[in-house]
């Protein structure tokens, strides 16, 4: 008697793990499917919130800084922390501020649901190469690589373009 009650107990255990599980599946897959179409579609924005060094500091932002992807069109404005190369006379911006027609971009999933984007901007020296691992949650980190600066990264949400 004592042993059916106890196997009764552990089935409805394991039925209401089984359906909790399931239901957090589902509502990561329901998260996934709007992000992978803002991706798909080249038409999103990354918002950091924090900047990472070469060094390892880590700068926590709190003014609007963004990397917008809009089809065909790439606008950025990201500061910057670390050792420049070279900078112009007299130039007080020291951060990547700039806009783009002419970029190649390539994007791949990624065995968890997430996606490895890279974005190489032609004809600007500011950047020569962005690489972007984004999770399926929305967050992910973006590095810049640059001949004239330090290499920098920044963890940030992907999100839709607000019009």
């Amino acid at each position: 008697m004592r042993s059916s009650k106890l196997r009764w107990i552990v089935f409805a255990l394991f039925l209401t793990s089984y359906y909790k599980m399931q239901a957090q599946n589902n509502s990561e897959t329901n998260k996934a499917r709007p992000l992978k179409e803002l991706i798909e579609s080249k038409q999103y924005r990354f918002h950091p919130l924090s900047a990472n060094t070469a060094k390892g500091k880590t700068i926590q932002l709190t003014s609007e800084y963004f990397l917008m992807v809009n089809q065909d069109s790439l606008q950025v404005d990201l500061p910057y922390f670390g050792r420049a190369y070279n900078a112009d006379y007299g130039s007080g911006d020291q951060g990547f501020q700039f806009k783009s027609v002419d970029f190649s971009y390539t994007s791949d999933t990624t065995k968890k649901g997430g996606w490895e984007i890279t974005i190489i901007p032609k004809n600007e020296s500011k950047a020569s190469k962005i690489f972007m691992s984004i999770g399926s949650g929305g967050y992910g980190t973006m590095s810049v690589l640059s001949n004239s600066k330090q290499s920098i990264s920044y963890y940030g949400t992907i999100e839709p373009i607000s019009k």
